[in-house]
């Protein structure tokens, strides 16, 4: 955690801890290019393992773990902001 995020917050924190059931099947409908055009073939398959790795033993996930892992591809510069935003609405839309 940076200075920042001690301070004033992290943006992670805006995201529940609620877990949800999330099969690597789901993850791929809602990573798919189709949803965010702005992601390549590689970064698809990069975000998609990202969250699988960060579900627990029984499949469950919860948006802020999504976000932390979004966030991290985001820092290394693997993916966008853009895409990260983009992936964030879908994954919102589906814990609803």
């Amino acid at each position: 955690m940076g200075i920042f995020d001690t301070l004033f917050g992290s943006p992670a924190g805006n995201y529940p801890q609620d877990e949800k059931s999330l099969s690597e099947v789901e993850i791929k409908k809602l990573v798919s290019r189709v949803h965010i055009r702005t992601l390549r073939q590689g970064e698809e398959g990069l975000v998609e393992q990202a969250i699988a790795a960060r579900r627990h033993g029984d499949g469950k996930i919860s948006l802020r773990q999504i976000y932390e892992a979004l966030t991290q591809l985001k820092n290394q510069g693997k993916i966008s902001v853009y895409d990260r935003k983009g992936l964030m609405k879908m994954f919102e839309e589906y814990f609803q």
